[in-house]
């Protein structure tokens, strides 16, 4: 079995006891976005009573290796003939970036705020998401804007050359859009009694890691599809009547699809075309239908989850027959002491033409089906 342990976490992110005797752990890591968690234990268990104490949390490692940490924010009380339990939750340290927004004038303690519009910076990927949080939650923030115990990790200078504007938008929010543009992904994790924010490369692995029914370790998978709610944009920038900046783009893979769905956006806070471009691959990207293809994997001895493959990266699935290759999405782990961790990563597919491909082949096989009957 798998060496998992659960620790209770003190206010300032110090181990304060080793959690033995729980009941069942769940854990939601997710690419780039907030994660989850939620731990139940007997309610007489000697720690029971700060977990669910403001400010507590909990930290979650697997052989020496951080699986997932961060603050509880839920608890609930169970009590029958039957059962007497605490269950807490909350998310994952992730939560911290969320808890901020993207300051105009992040260095500026008092309105008016009225110096400039945008706090606006170009630079590659990693150096722009560090900028942000560093001026806006890290130790370069003012203080009662800081996040306790917030570190920058060394800028990797990886992704994209990219611009941020920020005016009063969520932090998180701000940085995935960008994290997005500029090909890199992010996260906040513990390491020791610090957080710490640090920009990693996605990998590509999709030569090496795959999964399919043959191989074993394709658990389940489902697919579906809808039209996107637009596929064409025009965007407008700085500028009045003909002299307004018009700025244009399309996904060319959903107007072969569905026909083309035009829109019109606007963005008066700037005429640079390369900025108002990377707008408008948001916006597709934003406005691509949530539907797609799901896959369920199962750890094997030859492909493990934090070993040979980890959020973001991009991996293989073999669906009847059609290789469909895209990122992981989120990984859920469940924990009971008594049986073997059960680790599910799923794969998002962002690709419509991957899901569209697939009910052709499904289409096919019935219409052969059919044939076979009138025959």
């Amino acid at each position: 079995m798998d060496d998992y342990a659960v620790y209770l976490r003190a206010p300032d992110l110090s181990r304060e006891a080793l959690i033995e005797d729980y009941q069942k752990l769940e854990c939601i890591e997710r690419h780039i976005a907030v994660g989850a968690w939620s731990l139940q234990v007997d309610v007489r268990t000697a720690a029971a009573a700060k977990l669910a104490t403001p400010g507590y949390g909990i930290e979650v490692v697997l052989d020496g290796g951080l699986v997932l940490a961060g603050p509880m924010t839920t608890c609930k009380r169970d009590r029958d003939s039957s059962q007497n339990t605490l269950t807490v939750g909350g998310p994952d340290d992730m939560v911290w970036l969320s808890r901020r927004v993207a300051h105009p004038q992040p260095a500026t303690p008092v309105p008016p705020y009225n110096a400039n519009e945008h706090d606006v910076r170009t630079d590659l990927a990693s150096t722009v998401l560090g900028e942000y949080v560093d001026a806006n939650a890290g130790p370069g923030a003012l203080p009662e804007r800081r996040i306790p115990t917030l570190t920058i990790a060394p800028d990797p200078l990886l992704g994209a050359t990219i611009t941020g504007r920020a005016r009063w938008q969520n932090l998180l929010v701000l940085l995935q859009e960008l994290a997005l543009a500029g090909g890199v992904a992010f996260r906040v994790q513990q390491v020791d009694e610090e957080l710490e924010f640090s920009v990693r490369a996605p990998e590509d692995l999709t030569a090496d890691v795959q999964f399919s029914e043959p191989l074993g370790n394709l658990e389940g998978y489902k697919y579906d599809s809808a039209s996107s709610p637009l596929n064409f944009v025009y965007l407008g920038g700085q500028g009045e009547g003909t002299a307004r900046v018009i700025v244009e783009g399309q996904a060319p893979g959903e107007i072969i699809d569905w026909g083309r769905i035009e829109s019109f956006q606007d963005r008066r806070d700037t005429a640079d075309t390369d900025e108002l471009t990377q707008h408008i691959v948001k916006v597709l990207a934003e406005n691509t239908s949530s539907a797609g293809l799901v896959i369920t994997p199962a750890d094997t001895d030859r492909q493990v989850y934090r070993v040979d493959y980890r959020l973001g990266d991009r991996v293989t699935a073999v669906i009847d027959g059609i290789p469909v290759q895209d990122q992981v999405q989120e990984v859920q782990t469940v924990i009971t002491p008594a049986e073997a961790a059960i680790v599910r990563p799923t794969i998002g597919s962002q690709s419509r033409r991957g899901a569209l491909r697939l009910f052709d082949l499904l289409r096919a096989a019935n219409a052969r089906l059919i044939d076979l009957e009138r025959r």
